[in-house]
């Protein structure tokens, strides 16, 4: 699955499975509205002593709530007394402002934990971060365990337990915002990563990570504004929000970068899980004469795949491979690469440089990217196009508008 709100096993890991009580559903955040899975699978190093519990759900973007109550925690764990707390100047941060904190002399043997809301399965982006996790801390050193929740209730009190036996704590998505903020304050020898979501308050020991969408799917507005026939290329996306505004206003900047006589049409279906509703859409914006989409549109994005095969027009993905859904018009995707940015954050712990507040990682993080490109479709020149645009990115000598310039943009000007 893709998010618009979204592993390689390691060695000697073991596998528990652990039931949470009363599987509530949960209304998932910006990525909003999917239900969570009842069961789930926490992975842990075999010597490694982390408690384990349940989880699922996932999203990416405002400060929205997605309530945590207080409950029994579910996890439940031998865990053997918190190995040397890092003694952490934790410098204050407000208003977002990032600030380096020391995270210990070293990472060697610390524990780090990854709690998702999400299925970690789900040959989506979930399962890229978990891989991503696993690969750094690895090479850290450190132990780690993977935990997934399955009801809303136990967020705050497994986030607790956890806590009391990590050292870096990997939280997701803005269901998981209230717990982050009532029980990292309590950790200050704790360091945490909040995925896609932005707190309410400043917490000096909280990291928010977030992707420069707009930087990649530039890069997918260079390949459309070069192989459209029709000088008219389109956008669709789920929802009004900002990321996908990020995806948004970055294809249209690459577009116009390679022509700006291209019209660029967008439209937002109004829907994270409608295949129908995508193929609709889609199929309308093929029949105005566009032969192009780049499509950021989560679950409904199926119905966009089905219609370019079927209307024979090209498609550009958002956040996973399109090559396997549709093999003969897709012609790449764009968006971030989890597992790089979880290697980020991780890389900042063991080499004592965390950084608090908001930080948003790009291409020159390797945190976001373009997939492979479909080597029938997409010419030599094209790709060599794109490549330099990337490096242009990487160097600051191209500067991609990001979402505050969407009420800018003009539909198929």
């Amino acid at each position: 699955m893709s998010r618009i709100c979204s592993s390689r096993p390691r060695p000697r890991l073991r596998v528990l499975t652990v039931a949470l009580a009363g599987a509530a559903a949960l209304a998932l955040s910006a990525c909003g509205g999917g239900s969570t899975t009842a069961s789930s699978t926490t992975s842990a190093p075999a010597q490694a002593s982390g408690a384990s519990a349940p989880v699922s759900g996932g999203t990416s973007a405002p400060a929205s709530s997605g309530a945590s109550a207080p409950g029994s925690a579910s996890a439940s764990a031998s865990a053997s007394p918190s190995a040397a707390a890092s003694a952490s100047a934790s410098a204050g941060t407000s208003g977002g402002a990032s600030a380096s904190v020391s995270g210990g002399a070293t990472a060697a043997g610390k524990r780090a934990t990854l709690v998702s809301i999400q299925s970690v399965t789900d040959k989506g982006v979930m399962q890229d971060f978990v891989a991503g996790f696993k690969a750094a801390t690895e090479k850290a050193g450190m132990t780690s365990n993977v935990i997934v929740l399955t009801d809303a209730s136990t967020y705050e009190s497994t986030l607790e337990t956890v806590s009391g036996r990590s050292d870096l704590v990997f939280t997701t998505f803005p269901p998981m915002i209230q717990a982050v903020e009532k029980v990292a304050p309590k950790h200050q020898n704790v360091k945490y990563v909040l995925l896609d979501a932005r707190l309410t308050k400043s917490v000096d020991n909280v990291q928010e990570l977030f992707f420069r969408e707009n930087e990649s799917s530039y890069l997918a507005g260079i390949v459309a504004g070069k192989l459209t026939k029709t000088k008219k290329v389109g956008f669709l996306g789920a929802l009004k929000q900002d990321v996908i505004d990020r995806y948004l206003v970055g294809f249209q900047a690459g577009v116009k970068s390679v022509d700006p006589a291209v019209k660029v049409c967008f439209a937002y279906v109004g829907s994270l899980s409608d295949p129908a509703l995508g193929k609709q859409f889609a199929n309308t914006m093929y029949g105005q004469g566009v032969d192009i989409i780049h499509a950021a549109t989560a679950g409904t994005q199926l119905g966009v795949y089905q219609a370019a095969e079927e209307q024979k027009k090209y498609l550009i993905s958002a956040d996973v491979d399109v090559l396997p859904l549709a093999p003969n018009y897709g012609l790449t995707a764009t968006g971030p690469d989890f597992a790089g940015a979880a290697k980020v954050a991780v890389e900042q712990y063991a080499s004592n440089s965390f950084k608090s507040g908001l930080q948003v990682y790009g291409l020159k993080d390797d945190a976001v990217r373009i997939l492979p490109f479909n080597e029938k479709l997409v010419p030599k020149d094209v790709q060599a196009a794109v490549e330099k645009a990337k490096q242009g990115i990487v160097s600051g000598s191209i500067v991609v508008p990001d979402d505050k310039s969407v009420g800018k943009l003009q539909n198929c000007g």
